[in-house]
Parts: C-alpha cells; structure tokens; sequence
C-alpha cells in the first residue's frame, strides 16, 4: 500500500454573483455530483458527507476511494471549508473555495484548494510511478470538475 498526497489549487471565474455560486456550494450533492467518478455522496449527519468514488487504475491496481468531509459554511466570506472525517474511509480530504465579485463586476472569481492523501493498492517500489500519475489524474478530474461547475452555474 502506498500513501500517496496530491494538492492542488486552482483560480476560476463564473458567471454568476458570490451568492449564487456559493448557494449552489451549500448544496454538498448537487456540486459534489459535477466531480469525476463520483459513485455517490451520502450523508453521514449534518455538514457531514462521505463520498464513494468509481474504482479508478490500471487492471489490477484499481482503487475505490472513499472518505468523508466535515463542512464549514460561512455565508459572509462566500466561502466553503472542508477538513476530513476521521475513520471513514481510505483517504483524507482537506480544502475548500472561496468566491469574491471579479474585478470588472460581472461575475464571480473564484479560488479551489484541495490537499488530499489516498492509499493505493500497490506496491511500494512503484512509488516512483504511481504518485506522479496520481498527481495528474487529480488535477485533470479537478479541472474538469470546474468546467462542469461553470456549465451548471449558467443553468441557476
């Protein structure tokens, strides 16, 4: 088994207002559905949501993903905070994202943090291999996750 972290951080721009894009994050679901490989999102009791991914890798290295998030709203800053739920799962889940007016007034800038640690069932000398391939596909689902993010904000 490898322990294997991955961060990323990411700056956005939607077309909508700071309250509109974090309504939408008030619901955990409903933008937790518009992440890759999302299997499903239960919740656990209030503010507090597991997620179950699709099992992702290679034949015979395919890992299921399951951990869970505590969640922090606050409505004044426009911002959501995420820290892990100990004891659910195989990984751990830090972040969170805060949306501000742009600067030319006609939307919303927006900025993702995430910092997560997944176990994967692999050896331990294809640590070389596995955690910069596992660095990629996090980035990639997550910049996927924010194009899906825009599209769903211009249907609110």
């Amino acid at each position: 088994m490898i322990r294997v972290p991955a961060e990323v951080q990411r700056a956005f721009a939607l077309p909508v207002s700071p309250e509109a894009a974090f309504a939408l994050m008030r619901d955990v679901p409903a933008w937790g559905a518009l992440f890759p490989n999302v299997a499903r999102i239960t919740a656990l009791e209030e503010d507090v949501w597991q997620w179950d991914m699709k099992p992702l890798g290679p034949p015979g290295f395919e890992a299921r993903t399951v951990y869970a998030c505590r969640y922090v709203f606050n409505a004044e800053a426009h911002e959501v905070t995420w820290t892990p739920e100990p004891g659910v799962g195989n990984a751990t889940f830090a972040g969170g994202v805060r949306f501000a007016p742009e600067a030319s007034g006609g939307g919303t800038a927006g900025t993702l943090w995430l910092d997560a640690a997944l176990d994967i069932p692999a050896p331990r000398f294809m640590g070389g291999i596995v955690r910069p391939a596992v660095a990629f596909e996090f980035g990639r689902m997550t910049d996927q996750f924010l194009s899906r993010l825009e599209t769903a904000v211009r249907d609110l």
